[in-house]
């Protein structure tokens, strides 16, 4: 992932895509440059297995709507990660990735 394009998203100035316009149900939002599909996790609760494969709908609802391969990148600022969910993503090849604040 361009380091430009992370940092706008961790600072909130990149512009998301709503996951309702990808006709997918949530409040969410992806976050689409240069052939990544990105998405913000900015809570406390634990991130898990069924959060990963939610994450893969959004990445495959993006790749339909931008109609061609994207990359997916998780970014985690603040939940713990289930080691099932990370190398479950892992294994898609989707990175997963904790930031600070």
């Amino acid at each position: 992932m361009e380091q430009v394009f992370r940092e706008t998203i961790l600072n909130g100035t990149a512009t998301g895509t709503p996951v309702r316009e990808l006709g997918l149900t949530g409040r969410s939002n992806a976050y689409l440059s240069d052939g990544v599909c990105a998405v913000l996790i900015d809570r406390k609760s634990r991130f898990l297995r069924k959060d990963a494969q939610q994450f893969v709908d959004v990445l495959v609802a993006a790749q339909h709507y931008a109609d061609r391969e994207l990359k997916g990148h998780v970014l985690i600022r603040t939940a713990p990660v289930c080691s099932q969910a990370r190398s479950w993503l892992e294994e898609q090849g989707i990175a997963v990735e904790q930031v600070d604040v």
